[in-house]
């Protein structure tokens, strides 16, 4: 059986056929940015995305985004949708080790409530223990049209909710223990993105506040 191999860092582990290697911390900092409560249920889980480029782990409530780069093995284009709840175990039972997801043969495309039976990955740590994970009923949001970097800093202001900012520092913190400074710095299309690990494999966007200017004060109203 023909082997893909990808260089090993470490967040970038060899990938055999469909095995992708995942350090816990990166898919619980990940998971972070899922939605808790939505009613597009499809945003309460992290997306495994497949392609050209490698394999990544995607989450977004709608207002920040993170991702992983799993590798840079090259693959069909897919998505799997995970929800929260069995990964959440998985990785508190192990926290330190790798976990092995397996993606079911010829995985491709997306999910077809018409025309396809739920597809199945399985969650194996080190230790042994296996989980069987279902995929989730929806179709992801394109990702990569907001998670974009302009060569120059984007030339406008642009202002950010506090709660996603402080979302940035959690998901660093779980990943590199606060081993450096996580900066936001600007991006493509108004979105702010920080690195979450020293690599620059795990990164977190953040969409601009939509509110108009003259809604806010320009300045702090009061003398000093």
């Amino acid at each position: 059986m023909e082997q893909a191999t990808a260089t090993a860092t470490e967040t970038t582990t060899t990938t055999i056929d469909n095995d992708l290697m995942i350090m816990p911390g990166h898919l619980a900092a990940v998971a972070l940015f899922a939605a808790k409560k939505d009613i597009r249920h499809y945003l309460v889980g992290v997306c495994i995305d497949t392609g050209p480029t490698g394999a990544f782990l995607v989450a977004t409530c709608g207002h920040s985004i993170a991702v992983h780069q799993i590798d840079t093995v090259s693959r069909q284009i897919g998505q799997f949708i995970m929800p929260l709840e069995p990964l959440a175990s998985m990785v508190k039972a192990n926290r330190r080790i790798g976990i092995k997801l397996t993606l079911p043969a010829g995985f491709a495309g997306k999910y077809d409530a018409m025309n396809r039976t739920k597809r199945q990955v399985t969650l194996e740590s080190l230790k042994g223990e296996i989980s069987i994970v279902s995929e989730m009923d929806g179709i992801f949001p394109d990702w990569r049209r907001v998670c974009k970097h302009d060569d120059a800093p984007y030339p406008d202001h642009v202002f950010y909710a506090v709660e996603y900012l402080a979302r940035v520092a959690a998901a660093a913190n779980i990943i590199s223990e606060r081993k450096f400074c996580v900066q936001v710095r600007p991006g493509g299309m108004g979105c702010g993105f920080a690195h979450l690990d020293h690599e620059g494999k795990t990164v977190a966007y953040i969409m601009p506040l939509r509110a108009k200017l003259d809604e806010l004060p320009s300045k702090p109203n009061m003398t000093y």
